[in-house]
């Protein structure tokens, strides 16, 4: 009989932290005692902890490597994620392979975290197709699973895993063998597949400014904190300036690690190392601060000024003077009335100004946030979807852009448009409740009870971070942390009601 208890269980834990960077929770200790239950007996052992004290030692790792593929999802398959190929075939492929050709050498790119293959060989077609040449590319496959890396070696994959290749590219790419298909040689040719720990804290094959592209997507959300910090700065070293390096869709470097710069790419957010560091004659390009104008009930405040006002020197002119002298108003003032006129609901007068306050000041991102939500309140959606995209091209990780647009098409009956802006904003900045919340609210009208049940808990949940002001104002969206609780809980009640 199999001894198998908790003990064990987080010696265990924190081996696989040390030795391999996985963090695995203590709700994820029933995944390790059946990880246990398979390999124990394989190795004669009914001690769980005798178990750990045998990975402890030189010869565990070993069976460390066959361990680790039981606590760990290597799900995987074709061309996943729609949109991020989709950026990799329209612009990014085609950009560094031209680069490439310009500097006269290959193009490198890394698919960190492979499992079976499905990725590397996606790239290999995605290439293909934009008339690589075998010499011109070349991919690196790893994968800390080395049985699975064998297995990609192979390029065989059953017809059930097929799903996400095209006729046409079977047709081109592979051939029929007994139950399923067989990658074509010379498209297994551009790849090296490798076994590969990338928890370690060294990377002793991988020359420094090398990779054009670096793929590490569902990886790191088996990592702690530091493994990731970790992770993120061997692949900057290892990117070339303009490099880009894709992550999982539900995974952010958003207050993790800040040396990428975050861009938009055929709809889909990827990371780029920056093309100068500081320090050699380049200033780096800091993120701005977002504008302190709120959202009306963010903070309970007016919005606020976004600079201080300061004496003008001898060298300024002095601000004009009315003639009942006083000073004008400020276009912050000006944005605050605007506010105000919207707040009762004199949205035709509230344009006028806003308009007229833009046109002094094309820049000002809370004034064109207010604009387009006005727009979207007189039933405009076509010049409030321009507006926010007015705003995204000024300032492309502008997330209120993202959540006002999803109100907009909301409001305007487009729900997937809705729901995509809201994910958008959620993946540049995770925390925000109020995003949570409307995503929930779009979920919940899609039909989609269990996401909505997800994000209106993901709303309470963020709360115990602070909420910040955002620019730009809609009337009568939850705005205060104890709003949007109340709104949340409120709304699980009902839908947990309608499940009797």
């Amino acid at each position: 009989m199999l001894t198998i208890d908790r003990k064990a269980l987080e010696q265990l834990a924190s081996l696989l932290l040390e030795r391999a960077g996985l963090k695995i929770a203590a709700d994820g200790f029933h995944g390790l005692k059946l990880a246990l239950t398979e390999r124990m007996p394989a190795l004669g052992l009914t001690d769980a902890e005798e178990y750990v004290r045998r990975l402890q030692e030189l010869a565990g790792e070993h069976e460390l490597r066959s361990l680790l593929p039981l606590v760990t999802v290597g799900k995987t398959e074709f061309f996943r994620d729609a949109g991020q190929f989709r950026a990799l075939e329209r612009r990014i492929i085609p950009e560094l392979l031209a680069q490439a050709r310009r500097e006269h050498r290959k193009l490198s790119i890394w698919s960190a975290g492979c499992a079976t293959g499905e990725e590397p060989f996606s790239l290999a077609m995605v290439l293909a197709e934009a008339g690589t040449e075998p010499q011109e590319a070349e991919i690196w496959a790893t994968d800390l699973n080395s049985a699975a890396v064998e297995n990609a070696k192979l390029g065989r994959f059953p017809a059930r895993r097929m799903a996400g290749v095209s006729d046409d590219r079977c047709r081109r790419f592979f051939h029929p063998r007994e139950g399923g298909f067989e990658v074509q040689p010379a498209l297994r040719a551009c790849i090296r597949f490798e076994a590969q720990n990338l928890a370690s804290p060294v990377f002793a094959h991988v020359r420094p400014g090398s990779f054009d592209l670096i793929l590490c997507r569902n990886v790191i959300i088996y990592f702690d904190l530091p493994t990731i910090r970790g992770l993120m700065e061997r692949f900057l070293v290892a990117m070339r300036p303009g490099a880009y390096l894709f992550l999982g869709y539900s995974e952010s470097l958003f207050r993790v690690y800040e040396k990428f710069e975050m861009v938009e790419v055929e709809g889909s957010f990827v990371y780029r190392r920056a093309l100068f560091s500081p320090g050699k004659g380049h200033k780096k390009r800091e993120q701005p601060s977002p504008p302190a104008a709120s959202l009306r009930g963010a903070s309970g405040r007016q919005p606020k000024t976004h600079s201080k006002r300061t004496s003008p020197t001898a060298c300024e002119p002095s601000p004009a003077i009315e003639k009942n002298g006083r000073l004008p108003d400020s276009p912050q003032e000006r944005l605050n009335g605007a506010v105000r006129l919207m707040d009762q609901g004199k949205f035709d007068a509230a344009l006028e100004a806003v308009s007229a306050l833009i046109k002094g000041d094309p820049d000002d991102l809370a004034a064109l946030l207010t604009l387009g939500n006005l727009y979207s309140l007189l039933g405009r959606p076509t010049d409030a979807r321009e507006t926010f995209e007015n705003a995204v091209s000024r300032e492309p990780l502008c997330v209120e852009a993202r959540i006002f647009g999803g109100v907009a098409a909301l409001q305007n009956g487009n729900l997937e448009e809705a729901r995509s802006e809201l994910k958008k904003a959620l993946f540049l900045e995770p925390t925000l409740a109020l995003g949570h919340y409307l995503l929930a609210q779009i979920q919940e009208r899609m039909g989609d009870r269990e996401g909505a049940k997800r994000s209106y808990r993901n709303a309470i949940a963020q709360l115990r971070y602070p909420q910040r002001d955002l620019a730009g104002h809609y009337p009568d969206l939850p705005g205060t942390t104890e709003t949007i609780a109340r709104v949340a809980r409120y709304a699980l009640a009902a839908l947990a009601h309608e499940n009797r």
